[in-house]
């Protein structure tokens, strides 16, 4: 956590002094457990913000406790990334098939993109039938992206119930690099008062137990240089990762009617819905 302190910027800090005023005036009235999502698209700061709220919420008396989203897809990152890539790669093939325009140069063309990892790559006007291919492609992507098919929402939704009943302690996952790299650990959380669950997908519908949902927005280029300040620039300049990243923030932006607050990356507060639901 110290070394996580340290790299968030001042401008964060700034934001969260906003922001926490607003969490804190829906998430006392009753004293009853709260779980408070923080949500939004890669590189929009997440992670530094429910640190900063814990922070905020344990020296008011309010102990918190975060839980990470990320630990919870079906795949771990590598497969998960592979999964993403096949399932575009095979609905752009069928995309061809299906359009009538797939022939033994296009074979030829894909098969020599696909091997410099160039497919998912706009080309103006040098291969006419690639359109079709991302068109396919970005749809089988937009069914998978933020589903069931990708992550757990019954799992995490179940601990957040659990937290909100009582529960002196949660079995939380854990999820490294590698394939053996998965595990559950015991946390206590008896004494805690507030869930924050940090994660891309915490203002999703298929999401159930959130009290107060908070998304951080920002613009592509904003996005962007959050990125490279946290040295996440080589992610971006893969053209297949930027496509699923758009696709995601226009997931996230279609429901942004659920939130109860939401922050721009100046510290402008969009939403302040007074009672959810």
């Amino acid at each position: 956590m110290e070394n996580l302190g340290m790299q968030i910027a001042d401008e964060q800090k700034r934001n969260a002094d906003i922001l926490y005023p607003l969490l804190l005036r829906k998430i006392l009235p009753d004293g009853r457990k709260k779980v408070v999502a923080v949500s939004g698209g890669s590189g929009v700061g997440k992670t530094g913000m429910a640190w900063l709220l814990k922070e905020r919420l344990d020296a008011d008396g309010i102990p918190a406790l975060i839980v990470s989203g990320d630990n919870y897809p079906h795949r771990i990152p590598a497969y998960n990334d592979a999964e993403r890539l096949r399932i575009f790669r095979m609905a752009g093939l069928r995309g061809l098939l299906e359009e009538n325009v797939y022939n033994p140069a296009v074979r030829e063309e894909l098969k020599e993109l696909q091997i410099h990892n160039h497919d998912a790559k706009e080309f103006p006007g040098k291969y006419p039938w690639l359109a079709v291919y991302h068109r396919w492609g970005d749809t089988a992507l937009e069914e998978y992206l933020g589903t069931e098919n990708e992550l757990l929402f019954s799992e995490v939704s179940f601990v957040l119930s659990a937290f909100k009943k009582g529960e002196e302690t949660l079995m939380l996952r854990r999820m490294g690099r590698e394939a053996h790299e998965v595990w559950y650990e015991e946390t206590k959380s008896g004494s805690r008062q507030v869930l924050i669950l940090e994660w891309t997908h915490g203002n999703s519908p298929l999401l159930t137990g959130v009290d107060v949902s908070i998304v951080l927005k920002s613009t592509p280029e904003e996005t962007l240089e959050n990125r490279k300040k946290r040295n996440r620039d080589a992610a971006v300049a893969s053209p297949f990762v930027a496509r699923v990243l758009r696709i995601e923030q226009k997931k996230i932006d279609r429901e942004l009617g659920r939130a109860d607050l939401i922050q721009d990356m100046k510290g402008n507060i969009c939403c302040d819905v007074q009672e959810r639901g």
